[in-house]
């Protein structure tokens, strides 16, 4: 009898689904203009409790939810909380700065913390629910033939602030700092996503969350287009490549960075952060490939999956 095998992230996402009715993306917006979003990390998945405390735990569950809005041109307006707890991370010297983190960076955003639940878990399991409103929204199937692929900000910070924590990897200032506060305290780029729905066209987009290299094949299947992606034009920051290769800065997720298509050519920055053109789309073929300097390249490993 043939052992089963364990099913993969998208595999269990398409048993939820009728055929052809799959949501591939991380937003759902109903008919009256609002969008929902839903996120849940988890103690040893997605955080670790000894490179974490609970005011950096608050800001990256916000975070993360306020990032998949901010892909889906929204902006987040209200918030319920579901609290898996277990009984190290249910005491007052835990709840408090949690609580006080949590409100602070709702606040800062201008979310409404509406509701939620409460449990007891053996282990930290933490969802966050916003929900948001928008006059346009972004779809991940909404790429055309000719679009320009842009990224904001960099890649590869959050891959090196692991290896600082897990390999005890010495880094020099100031990419010391960056890049474990990229890796324990990422920040969406909703300021950038609200001046894009503003001035400039966008056909699609999504966060940046589990590496170029698996996230920008969601893309393309999702619009149903090849992405020809320029390695020499992936922004990284300055020293990363001293201990990184770029395979490891191309899978590095959870950087919150937009990744979008646009038929426009865009500025260099906005709101102060850089946008990187790093490929194009063609209807000639399907998928992604990559390219340094006109030369094909492949990847064998994709980065960290959650199954």
């Amino acid at each position: 009898m043939k052992e089963n095998s364990n099913l993969k992230e998208s595999e269990i996402i398409r048993t939820l689904y009728p055929p052809g009715s799959v949501q591939t993306d991380d937003c759902y917006l109903d008919e009256e203009g609002r969008i929902y979003t839903t996120d849940t990390i988890s103690e040893g998945t997605h955080f670790r409790t000894e490179w974490s405390g609970p005011r950096e735990i608050a800001k990256k569950l916000v975070e993360v939810n306020v990032s998949d809005i901010a892909a889906g041109g929204g902006v987040p307006t209200k918030a319920f909380l579901n609290l898996g707890l277990s009984a190290k991370y249910s005491k007052e010297e835990w709840i408090l700065p949690f609580s006080e983190t949590l409100s602070e960076i709702l606040s800062s955003y201008g979310i409404s913390l509406c509701g939620g639940d409460t449990y007891r878990s053996p282990s930290l399991n933490l969802t966050l629910t916003l929900v948001g409103t928008t006059a346009l929204p972004w779809k991940r199937s909404g790429g055309k033939k000719g679009d320009f692929l842009y990224l904001s900000g960099s890649v590869g910070l959050s891959q090196l602030g692991y290896k600082i924590l897990n390999e005890d990897l010495k880094v020099p200032e100031p990419l010391r700092n960056l890049s474990l506060e990229k890796h324990l305290s990422p920040k969406a780029r909703l300021n950038v996503a609200q001046e894009l729905s503003k001035n400039f066209p966008v056909s699609s987009c999504m966060d940046l969350t589990d590496g170029l290299l698996q996230d920008l094949p969601k893309l393309a299947a999702s619009s149903e287009l090849g992405l020809e992606i320029f390695l020499e034009k992936i922004p990284l920051i300055d020293g990363t490549s001293s201990f990184l290769s770029l395979g490891e800065a191309l899978s590095s997720g959870e950087e919150l960075e937009l990744l979008f298509l646009s038929p426009k050519e865009l500025p260099n920055t906005l709101c102060g952060i850089p946008i990187t053109k790093i490929g194009t789309t063609t209807s000639e073929w399907k998928g992604v490939r990559y390219f340094e300097k006109g030369t094909e390249k492949n990847f064998e490993h994709f980065g960290f999956e959650h199954f």
